[in-house]
């Protein structure tokens, strides 16, 4: 039976059975007729109870019968599995308060999401920025997933005493470290935001399917990455979804250093797909 009169028939049929049951508790109200009831009538039952009993007995098996319906189509249905996107963290790092920097490790640490790769760049190689990988070796480090590199240029500017080869090689070497490890930070020249997000996105190439970032002063929620790409993977058209960012406690009053040190309940900045990150060349 092709399945638009099927659909009609039920409408149908549930209407004209919703018809008849409001129409017999209608009479058997106004009629009052009773089956059986005490000497003062106290106690009784009669046709309007029946038909209320009724009504509530044929909905249950009906409600019973669509929820086997509906199990038994929900066990019969194979769905193609899907593989889920992978997603690497980039975190950017420029002489970061040490609280807030170990509380954002930590953050990230506790995301719930398989295989989250986590990519801090250090935007500064001086003696005075080695206090973040020391961080980093604290929170993350101490296991084979994480992997560092202290390089002395960026990819836009070569540092003190560096040759076209070793900057080549320095190059090369940013590009394993970050693609190799679980949880990677790479110390650099300074140059700024941008240059540091450039590095993170550059060593990662394509070998991740989308890129969240976020600064170093940022506590993530551990459901952020997830629901997140949930919303990606859900519609074509959207190429970048914002976190909801939210200061230490609402309501608040804060100083402009604490509202950078802000805390999220999603993520701080933007997820973005590899299709839609432009590169410079």
């Amino acid at each position: 039976m092709p399945v638009q009169l099927t659909t009609a028939l039920r409408v149908v049929g549930t209407s004209l059975f919703a018809l008849a049951v409001l129409g017999g508790i209608l009479a058997a109200y106004v009629t009052g007729y009773q089956f059986i009831h005490t000497e003062k009538h106290y106690l009784s039952f009669g046709l309007y109870g029946a038909i209320l009993g009724l009504h509530l007995l044929i909905q249950s098996l009906f409600a019973f019968l669509e929820h086997r319906r509906m199990r038994r189509a929900g066990q019969a249905l194979k769905l193609p599995s899907r593989r889920r996107g992978s997603v690497a963290l980039c975190i950017a790092a420029y002489q970061e308060d040490p609280d807030y920097l170990r509380k954002c490790l930590r953050s990230a640490q506790r995301i719930s999401f398989p295989d989250l790769k986590v990519v801090m760049v250090v935007d500064g190689n001086r003696q005075e920025d080695a206090y973040m990988l020391d961080i980093f070796h604290e929170v993350l480090g101490g296991t084979e997933q994480a992997g560092f590199f202290v390089w002395r240029s960026n990819f836009h500017e070569a540092g003190e005493g560096e040759t076209e080869a070793s900057l080549r090689e320095g190059m090369d070497r940013v590009r394993d470290v970050v693609r190799a490890s679980t949880f990677s930070c790479i110390m650099q020249k300074w140059g700024g935001k941008r240059e540091v997000m450039y590095t993170a996105f550059k060593a990662l190439g394509d070998s991740v399917d989308y890129i969240q970032v976020c600064d170093s002063d940022t506590v993530l929620d551990p459901a952020c990455t997830i629901e997140m790409l949930r919303v990606l993977e859900e519609d074509p058209q959207v190429g970048g979804v914002g976190g909801d960012v939210q200061p230490p406690a609402k309501g608040m009053a804060v100083e402009d250093d604490q509202v950078q040190a802000a805390q999220v309940r999603a993520t701080e900045a933007w997820s973005v797909h590899q299709r839609h990150v432009s590169r410079e060349q």
